[in-house]
């Protein structure tokens, strides 16, 4: 068996009197792909914080390579040579690829930076993933998939022993993982030792060793991959064993009535000739590959692309949507694929990020109704299920879960007869997964419209009513009826 590379003993880190991180005992070999799981709050972050000297532990061991160590801040751990990806980009988008690969440690001679040199390097570093960039193109120009492999490859330029992968398929297309895990593999067969945090349970069995569940703040589980299976590790996040076969049933859409919303031959500069009907109560799929059109549709519906030709109608009469504040007058609201950067004030209080889109409302010439505002916050926590210390407490600081509950709060404060989700449960647990689609099916069954995309089309066949193809900006297809994740797959290719 491989040497240990990390090796944690015990390790306890509580926050404000509130316990995390309860005696955990971890251990990475060289050379070995270590996935580690839980929900949302599980103390997965904790851990990886502590691992790269982002917190310092309240009690316990740490040993990197045989030797104790105390990180006291990132840059600490990753001169000891672990380095952590994370799942929010830290790139320049007006920098070019080779300047954000070596960012803080430019290649030059006598004070001045050698292009020749970090263009040579940056290019060996891609060669090493596999990827085909210009160097000198500018991050702002790449696909969100592009730019989590320059993360990556920050990480590898600094000669990683240790490297931690924060959800690192989230953003990347099909053909993007299979680069992932191929260099993934590269790095393995290195010596390199990797922690892969993730909640897309299926990629554990593709790519990891070993695995370790996380629960409330205890390791339940750590053992080979290959000794567990998917059902097993759902179990012991949860504690335990879940019905696999939820019910999304809903009553059947009758396609005879006005459509809530319709599409009729949209065009803009992404779309072409698109077109399509949702009708009131029912969950209509968008699925298609990354930057296939699915998530620009929802923009210009929503009002942040211009439609150059076409019309969009509310319950039969053509609308016009120039902006986002015209969508929500008419009653669609759009719960955005990065809640954190588009969603959300993230310092803002969970009531502040509630009631965002009703300001105008709850405000008389002179003062804002904190009355009226205040029960609507209290109602939307309840109905929602928001784990909160309180309608104060600053958005920042809640689990992903539930960060996504009050983008969909927000939206439901305002009355919205449409929903349009984009990738809404996208980095978050199974438990919050179920919980957003059971307040998204109750919000169908109330008679109103949602559009549902996803980046997981298991998720899109058992819960839409029917799904649309999204392929090159136009709709190619639709499926109604016999959904299965393996027939998405193939319709979008």
């Amino acid at each position: 068996m491989n040497e240990a590379a990390i090796q944690a003993r015990g390790l306890t880190k509580s926050f404000d009197g509130n316990a995390v991180l309860k005696g955990i005992d971890f251990t990475l070999r060289q050379g070995e792909v270590h996935a580690i799981v839980g929900q949302n709050g599980a103390g997965k972050s904790t851990l990886m914080k502590l691992l790269n000297g982002y917190y310092q532990r309240d009690a316990g061991e740490l040993v990197l390579f045989a030797k104790p160590v105390d990180f006291q801040s990132p840059r600490d751990a990753r001169d000891a040579g672990i380095v952590m990806v994370y799942q929010d980009l830290s790139l320049v988008a007006t920098m070019s690829v080779a300047e954000n690969i070596f960012m803080g440690n430019w290649l030059g001679r006598g004070g001045m930076v050698d292009h020749h040199a970090m263009e040579l390097a940056t290019l060996a570093v891609l060669e090493k993933m596999g990827i085909v960039l210009d160097p000198w193109q500018s991050v702002g120009e790449l696909t969100m998939g592009q730019q989590q492999f320059i993360e990556i490859a920050k990480a590898i330029s600094q000669n990683a022993k240790v490297l931690i992968l924060d959800e690192p398929t989230a953003s990347l297309s099909d053909k993007e993982i299979e680069k992932l895990f191929a260099v993934v593999n590269t790095l393995k067969s290195q010596g390199v030792s990797i922690i892969y945090i993730t909640h897309y349970l299926r990629d554990i069995f593709k790519i990891c060793d070993s695995v370790s569940v996380l629960r409330d703040g205890f390791l339940v589980r750590s053992s080979p991959v290959i000794s567990t299976n998917l059902e097993e590790l759902v179990a012991d996040m949860l504690g335990h064993h879940r019905n696999a076969n939820e019910n999304w049933q809903r009553v059947a859409v009758d396609t005879e009535q006005t459509p809530l919303l319709e599409l009729r031959n949209v065009v803009t500069s992404v779309l072409e000739d698109v077109s399509f009907k949702v009708y009131p109560g029912q969950v209509v799929g968008l699925a298609g590959l990354l930057g296939s059109g699915r998530t620009e549709i929802l923009e210009a519906i929503f009002g942040l692309d211009a439609i150059e030709s076409g019309q969009i109608l509310l319950s039969g009469q053509s609308v016009k949507i120039k902006t986002p504040k015209d969508a929500i007058k008419l009653g669609i609201n759009l719960v955005p694929e990065d809640r954190r950067s588009q969603g959300l004030v993230l310092d803002f209080s969970v009531a502040d990020n509630m009631l965002m889109s009703l300001f105008d409302k709850l405000s008389s010439p002179l003062l804002l109704d904190e009355g009226r505002g205040k029960e609507l916050v209290e109602s939307l926590i309840k109905r929602l299920h928001v784990k909160t210390s309180g309608a104060d407490q600053l958005v920042r600081f809640l689990s992903g879960g539930n960060q996504q509950k009050v983008v969909i709060a927000k939206c439901m404060s305002t009355n919205a007869r449409v929903m349009l989700l984009d990738d809404p449960t996208f980095g978050i647990d199974l438990s919050s997964k179920y919980e957003i689609m059971r307040i998204v099916n109750e919000y169908a069954a109330q008679g109103n419209a949602v559009i549902f995309v996803s980046s997981e089309y298991s998720e899109i066949a058992s819960f839409c009513d029917s799904t649309y193809i999204v392929n090159k900006g136009r709709i190619a297809g639709q499926i109604k009826e016999g959904q299965t994740e393996e027939r998405l797959l193939a319709a979008v290719q």
